[in-house]
């Protein structure tokens, strides 16, 4: 049926009928409305696209929520498209393609996804994660990753330095530049943006801490790690300082790792540790101490729970913040010079050199490899001597924090 629609035509559409109703309206060819038996009136066009062998039927709207005259002005538009051979619907679905590549390719988008399929993986996953999302998302999440230039990487460098956080800033550039690396091939990207940039030119020249804790600084520290008001943060640094882990290979640790503790073995699995083998720490007696200790503080810690922290892991800039309050008010309220917790690791490395262990036995204890050859062509685990190591170190340290009465440790030289 052929008619020039009108409102009150298409109001009279809005009853409920026997049967569908199909108007085709004389004022533009190609346009009409559908009435169905319930009264529900809807827009249409339909036209063969050039080049096309089939006709295209295209619901505009409905009426009354789309007016009469503004379907027209669709329907005029749509029916050029066809009579152009574009196909409006296949246009439509390039445009939501295009869009949802578009939001796809955000820097939040691909950030997320570098964190899941390639940081989560990693030993340090935690931290990589945290500083992603706090520096890098934040700053560019909702712009396309192409967008991002040399410029931007500089800006944030710069401004991390000035905030006084040089390593922070290396940091940063260093996960920025990993992040871009895994981009670039899996997201087609010509380049990136941290291409040709360097740490060195950027902040300057990184300087190896050397600090080293001296006898009295020791005890002032191991001082510090006494009493009801350490025992969020004793335990763990005493522990750091006897067995010269890192923070998070101790902080992270649970009970599930000590099932070995009446064997005076603490076993590291692989995936906390930088190499892909399990590392046995031999426990010496004021280590095994400290943590029966831990046992007792928590009847029933076995399971997941962390050895220190219990529910979850310590908070290492908290703790050391505790702690550098307690050295300071143990020290007639002078600070020691700027120390951090990884200092305890170099300090129990050179003190077992300063006890004449063997070099090789010294860097095993620290789980470091041996070098060239040795690695492959010597199998041995050294786990006498390595316990040897350890019982020496850890009696030394008692020495030093305990000394015999003839012997006296002053304290006044941490300053």
């Amino acid at each position: 049926m052929k008619a020039t629609l009108s409102d009150r035509q298409l109001r009279a559409l809005t009853k409920p009928r026997t049967s569908a109703q199909e108007i085709w309206d004389r004022e533009l060819r190609g346009f009409g409305c559908r009435a169905s038996k319930h009264g529900v009136v809807s827009f249409f066009a339909m036209r063969r696209p050039r080049g096309s062998a089939k006709s295209v039927r295209i619901k505009i709207g409905e009426f009354p929520a789309m007016p009469l005259k503004e379907a027209r002005q669709r329907a005029r538009a749509l029916l050029m498209e066809l009579q152009d051979g574009v196909d409006p619907r296949a246009r439509k679905a390039a445009e939501a393609r295009a869009v949802a590549a578009e939001k796809a390719s955000t820097f939040a988008n691909i950030a997320e996804a570098f964190i899941t399929r390639h940081v989560r993986s990693k030993r340090t996953a935690h931290a990589i994660e945290a500083l992603i999302r706090r520096e890098l998302i934040p700053r560019w999440g909702e712009r396309p990753i192409v967008d991002i230039t040399r410029a931007d990487v500089i800006a944030l460098v710069d401004e991390i330095v000035d905030r006084g956080h040089p390593e922070a800033a290396r940091l940063v550039l260093a996960y920025t530049r990993r992040l871009f690396g895994w981009a670039v091939p899996r997201y087609d990207l010509q380049h990136a943006p941290t291409d040709h940039l360097s740490a060195k030119d950027l902040i300057g020249a990184k300087k190896p801490r050397q600090r080293v804790l001296n006898d009295s600084e020791i005890a002032l520290i191991w001082r510090a790690t006494e009493g009801p008001e350490a025992a969020y943060f004793g335990p763990y640094v005493r522990l750091l300082l006897l067995l010269g882990v890192r923070r998070t290979e101790l902080g992270r640790a649970t009970w599930l790792e000590f099932d070995e503790l009446d064997a005076a073995r603490w076993v590291i699995p692989p995936g906390r540790m930088k190499s892909d083998e399990p590392f046995v720490v031999p426990l010496p007696p004021a280590a095994i101490d400290i943590l029966r200790t831990l046992l007792e503080r928590r009847p029933l810690p076995r399971g997941r729970n962390y050895v220190i922290g219990g529910a979850s892991p310590i908070h290492y800039s908290r703790a050391k913040a505790r702690l550098d309050a307690c050295i300071k008010a143990l020290n007639g309220g002078k600070a020691i010079p700027r120390w951090t917790l990884h200092d305890l690791r170099r300090t129990f490395r050179t003190g077992l050199s300063r006890l004449q262990i063997a070099p090789h036995i010294a860097e095993l204890c620290i789980a470091h490899s041996q070098p060239g050859l040795h690695r492959i062509y010597d199998q041995h685990k050294f786990d006498v001597e390595k316990r040897h190591a350890f019982a020496a170190w850890a009696a030394h340290v008692l020495r030093i924090v305990a000394p015999p009465a003839d012997v006296v440790v002053s304290l006044h030289k941490a300053t």
